[in-house]
C-alpha cells in the first residue's frame, strides 16, 4: 500500500529568479520595468510575494521560534538504566568502493567517550591487511572492555584525516 502524501513531504516551490532579482526593486521601479514592457507584474500577487522574499530569513525564523514554543520538552530519568559501553570504528574513505585511507575506534560509555585508538593509515594495506587490523583492534575492545562488536562503522571524509603528517593535506614551511 502507497504510503500517503503529507502536506510537509510537498517541496516548497522555488520563487522564479525574475522574482527574485524584482523584490530588491522599489515598487515604483518593479511596476515600470515588469508592468509595462513585459506584463509580468499582478497587482494581486506581486506586492506580497516581494515583501516576503525581503522578509522570508526573518518570517522563517518566527515560525520556526513559535513551532518549538509550542512543543513541549519531555524528560526521561536514565539513571535507572544499566551503564552501556560500545566501540565506534571510524572509516576514512570517500564513498562508494574506494580504498579505506585510515581506521580508528573511540570508545564510548553512555554519552562519554572513555577511550580511543589513534587512527593508522591503512593506503598501504591489501583488503585482508585491513580486516586483520579490525579484528585486532575488536580482540583489545574484548580484553579491556568486554566489547565483542561495533555497534556502528562512521565513515568520514579522508580529509577529515587527523593523522599528521598525512598525504591529502599540504605540508606549510
Amino acid at each position: 500500500m502507497p504510503k500517503k502524501k503529507l502536506p510537509t513531504d510537498v517541496p516548497a516551490r522555488k520563487t522564479p529568479d525574475k522574482c527574485l532579482r524584482c523584490a530588491a526593486l522599489s515598487a515604483e521601479q518593479a511596476k515600470a520595468l515588469h508592468g509595462g514592457p513585459d506584463g509580468c507584474w499582478d497587482s494581486k500577487v506581486c506586492p506580497s510575494r516581494r515583501s516576503y522574499v525581503r522578509n522570508r530569513d526573518r518570517i522563517n525564523q518566527n515560525r520556526s521560534r513559535k513551532r518549538h514554543e509550542k512543543l513541549q520538552t519531555l524528560t526521561v530519568d536514565t539513571a535507572s538504566l544499566p551503564s552501556t559501553t560500545y566501540g565506534i570504528l571510524i572509516v576514512y574513505r570517500e564513498p562508494g568502493d574506494s580504498p579505506v585511507h585510515s581506521i580508528g575506534v573511540e570508545v564510548w560509555q553512555d554519552q562519554e567517550k572513555i577511550a580511543q585508538v589513534a587512527p593508522i593509515h591503512c593506503c598501504q594495506m591489501v583488503p585482508s591487511q585491513v580486516h586483520l587490523y579490525v579484528q585486532k583492534l575488536l580482540e583489545l575492545l574484548e580484553q579491556n572492555y568486554g566489547i565483542k562488536k561495533f555497534s556502528s562503522m562512521v565513515r568520514l571524509d579522508p580529509q577529515l584525516c587527523p593523522i599528521e603528517p598525512c598525504f591529502l593535506k599540504p605540508q606549510v614551511g
